[in-house]
């Protein structure tokens, strides 16, 4: 079921005292003008205010960690929360304008940017990334972290996001401890003067983690209470909301999220798996806690959130994103699932589509963690708990122990290779085929193409002109490193699907307007602090407003390599 939310003005009704002496008529008059008035004349700055549902209370919350099945009114409402997006165009009220940045060869594009924050735990280094250039070098020295050797690439690569008029964001967070209670979205859309669409995805309600009422359970009593007041969240404060959001310079016309088949109970599972821990004793209390950290007891599930945006520039005067957030504790078939089922809501689309998202394409039913991401993702002395972790140690049964996966050396880069049963295993790649094989109502596909001159490296083959490839299939969106042993495990994760005006995915020669060009995975401006800005690097890729016509050989070069003075008088210029 999808709901729609479309942007309407409000206003408060006023009567005049002077009404008290005028005839019965003339004051039914003045009390229906009153009411109807603010509604006749809304302002753009009305409309723009923001829209939403209603947001649980701290008892509703802790309702929800007994039962994910609430009745009556706490069942309509959380129902309606997940199913209603907040939505503001507060920029476009306040007459803010789309950067419209300018690329030689190409001309002006919507840039856009996709990027799974980790819920906003660096939210100021994630701002000045999206904002302020200086400020993010200056914010990565300051932790001593800042890799002069990369500073260029660093440099292309914040001009690059500067620009982008089209931001989708996985894993945000809204009155979460974690993230100081904030509200994500909202301030990053306020601090880069964008409009934006917030969806909930999960309401977080685990005993432990989020609402602080399960008791702590260490070997040391005194470590046991610290940890205990490092999760305790402020009742008042706490809103308890993990979600994907869409910012756009370009005003939002219309809104609403598509809820993906279930391939995880969060809830249910969640809860069994932690029974089975409580259960066990063959453990230390030390050892079981960093199991139980590993878990997190959520309602909801996984979606999508759509928006429409209006793009003057375009034949169709209209854009739609789609972000996508898939499961991660899933087999790979399950994930094609909820991919064959999002195609199916947005098959009626007759414009162009960006489709955008971590899709968790890790090739298993689980993607890698790591103690120290697991207790930075959920306390603020992290190097303190980290150092504690270490010395407790985790044994292979537990959950954060994750496997690389038996194909992970031939597929891990490339989850679109072919599925050779046996000596090629890869699952992966039919959520791939399906997405190649689709067809919009009005006959055109998903870009597949992989032109040399259209992409910044060079290359051919699958999707090349949409999502950076390296020197083996993709570059890697997720890096880990792990704790225990060594291994380091690189992913792409997070992709970038455009359906631009064409009829064939893979047909050269067709237009080029709005299809993908010079995408970019940021794994040096990721890296520029320790343990990262996010788990994930942000893509990006431009996508022309007009039609190019043929690029010469070499051209990907002058644009992103031998041509920084092109770059830096290029990007950013507005017509």
């Amino acid at each position: 079921m999808n709901v729609s939310t479309r942007i309407f003005g409000g206003g408060t009704g006023w009567t005049s005292g002077a009404a008290l002496v005028l005839s019965s008529a003339t004051r039914t008059l003045l009390v229906l003008w009153g009411t109807i008035l603010p509604l006749l004349a809304t302002t753009p700055q009305d409309s723009a205010n923001a829209t939403g549902p209603e947001l649980l209370s701290f008892k509703e919350l802790l309702a929800l960690s007994v039962t994910n099945q609430p009745q009556g009114y706490l069942g309509g409402k959380l129902d309606t929360l997940l199913r209603t997006p907040f939505v503001s165009n507060e920029a476009a009220a306040a007459g803010v304008r789309p950067h419209r940045p300018i690329v030689a060869g190409v001309g002006p594009v919507v840039r856009a940017v996709s990027w799974n924050i980790e819920r906003g735990l660096n939210f100021d280094l994630i701002r000045l990334a999206l904002s302020d250039p200086h400020g993010f070098k200056q914010a990565a020295e300051r932790r001593r972290g800042f890799n002069n050797s990369k500073q260029d690439a660093i440099d292309l690569q914040l001009r690059t996001l500067h620009d982008a008029d089209v931001i989708i964001l996985n894993e945000v967070d809204l009155g979460m401890k974690r993230t100081d209670y904030l509200d994500v979205t909202r301030e990053l859309a306020h601090a880069l003067g964008m409009n934006y669409v917030f969806g909930v995805e999960f309401v977080e309600v685990d005993g432990l983690d989020d609402l602080g009422v399960e008791k702590v359970q260490l070997d040391d009593p005194a470590l046991a209470k610290q940890m205990q007041e490092e999760l305790k969240p402020d009742p008042a404060r706490y809103l308890g909301i993990h979600g994907n959001a869409i910012l756009s310079r370009y005003s939002i016309q219309n809104a609403r999220i598509s809820r993906l088949p279930v391939c995880h109970d969060w809830y249910e599972t969640e809860k069994a798996a932690i029974s089975r821990l409580e259960q066990g004793k063959r453990f230390a209390a030390d050892r079981i806690f960093l199991a139980r950290i590993g878990r997190e007891v959520r309602v909801g599930g996984r979606m999508a959130l759509i928006a429409d945006l209006a793009v003057p520039d375009l034949q169709t005067q209209v854009a739609t994103v789609v972000n996508a957030h898939l499961e991660n504790k899933c087999p790979p078939e399950c994930r094609t699932r909820q991919m064959d089922a999002l195609l199916t809501q947005i098959k009626q689309f007759k414009h162009p589509v960006i489709l955008a998202g971590d899709l968790n394409t890790s090739g298993s039913d689980g993607t890698p963690t790591s103690i120290r991401r697991e207790i930075l993702e959920r306390v603020k002395n992290y190097e303190f708990w980290v150092t504690q972790a270490l010395k407790w140690g985790t044994p292979a049964s537990l959950p954060l122990a994750a496997i690389t996966p038996v194909r992970y050396f031939k597929n891990y880069l490339d989850p679109t290779s072919i599925h050779l049963p046996v000596i090629g295993n890869n699952k992966e790649a039919m959520l791939f085929r399906h997405v190649e094989k689709f067809r919009f109502a009005d006959k055109n596909a998903f870009d597949f193409r992989g032109e040399p001159e259209r992409n910044s490296q060079d290359k051919e083959g699958t999707l090349a002109n949409s999502n950076q490839r390296g020197l083996k299939g993709f570059t890697p969106t997720f890096t880990l490193t792990r704790d225990f042993g060594g291994l380091v495990g690189r992913y792409k994760l997070d992709w970038f699907f455009i359906k631009p005006f064409i009829p064939h995915p893979r047909g050269e020669g067709m237009s080029y307007e709005f299809a993908p060009h010079f995408p970019l995975t940021m794994r040096d401006l990721n890296n520029a602090v320790p343990d990262g800005v996010s788990d994930h690097a942000p893509i990006t890729v431009d996508l022309p407003l007009g039609n190019p016509k043929a690029i010469g050989a070499g051209s990907s070069d002058r644009i992103w390599t031998s041509g920084a003075s092109v770059n830096a008088k290029g990007y950013g210029q507005q017509q």
